[in-house]
């Protein structure tokens, strides 16, 4: 952003919802190939220092296009089923380490590493005659399948949260109605999606949400990656027989915000360069639930590095009445 946008500019951002009429047939017919596809859940116990209090699990399952996902499953050894808080990372990020707090006040965690992530992510290639790598570079997974919906990476992801909300309720120990999904940055778009499509979530963190409201505002971050990924499509709209911005209206995660109607808790850095606040603002602004936001004025992407985790912690406390 070349200037700083006002809190005024941004609590003011309530753009027209215009949805796809058929956003939900598409999605609906997606959740109903994901259903055809076996999960062949995995666990795998890890053993390590607080194995006493919790079990450590390296798990996995099958997702749409019969994709194996994996991820890390700590569930705190108490009695009955634990009530469950679900992870999903940014894009090109890695996985956020298992929480102590939330073991200690006998919540599971479940961290997924997002598809084409972790050891299956595309390897930078390296100049041979300089031994380095582009600056900049990306592995493109946003660079295709936009002219058919259907092959497009932010389907796929989504269609991921469906499937793992599905994995839990399989899972010993877990209480599969009592979920919170907690996201960064797209995953917390991952978040919003699987509220708007699973009746099993009880609440949602979203820390300084982006891929909503996909406006100029958003594009003009050019050290977002998705956002460089996906700036070609637009570039050569006006050839192309195919609006991507209409095709892009069936991943915004503010097309779903009025299906939300359970208790949210934002975060935004007014000087995010990532997640631009607008997006951020028009997602919350466009829900109709109990929502709440905490606002760091001169902080970007990592905004409540310190703070935020205890916020979410009393939050985890609040919604599942511990």
């Amino acid at each position: 952003m070349s200037q700083i946008v006002s809190f005024d500019e941004c609590f003011q951002t309530v753009p027209k919802l215009d949805p796809p009429s058929d956003l939900d047939s598409f999605w609906k017919s997606g959740i109903g190939e994901l259903k055809k596809v076996p999960i062949k859940a995995t666990y795998k116990t890890v053993l390590k220092g607080s194995f006493i209090w919790e079990s450590l699990n390296d798990i996995s399952f099958q997702s749409i296009d019969n994709h194996v996902l994996h991820g890390k499953l700590a569930i705190p050894r108490k009695r009955g089923d634990r009530p469950v808080v679900v992870y999903f990372h940014d894009y090109l990020a890695i996985p956020e380490e298992i929480q102590k707090g939330y073991s200690d006040l006998g919540v599971a965690q479940l961290h997924i590493t997002l598809r084409g992530h972790g050891d299956e992510m595309v390897q930078m290639p390296v100049d041979p005659t300089t031994g380095k790598s582009p600056i900049g570079w990306t592995p493109n997974y946003f660079a295709h399948g936009l002219d058919q919906k259907e092959e497009f990476y932010m389907r796929k992801l989504y269609l991921d949260v469906i499937r793992t909300i599905e994995f839990l309720r399989l899972s010993d120990g877990i209480d599969g109605d009592q979920i919170i999904l907690h996201g960064k940055s797209i995953g917390s778009a991952l978040a919003v999606f699987g509220a708007a499509y699973s009746d099993r979530i009880k609440g949602l963190i979203l820390e300084t949400p982006s891929f909503c409201y996909i406006d100029k505002e958003q594009m003009s971050l050019k050290g977002n990656p998705w956002v460089r990924e996906l700036t070609p499509f637009f570039e050569k709209r006006a050839t192309k027989k195919i609006d991507y911005k209409k095709e892009l209206a069936y991943f915004d995660a503010m097309n779903f915000a009025k299906k939300i109607k359970i208790p949210a808790l934002f975060s935004c850095g007014m000087e995010d360069q990532i997640s631009h606040p607008k997006s951020t603002f028009a997602l919350f602004n466009h829900m109709n639930c109990d929502k709440r936001m905490q606002i760091y004025p001169t902080e970007g992407n990592e905004a409540g590095k310190e703070k935020q985790p205890q916020a979410n912690l009393e939050f985890v406390k609040e919604i599942f009445g511990l």
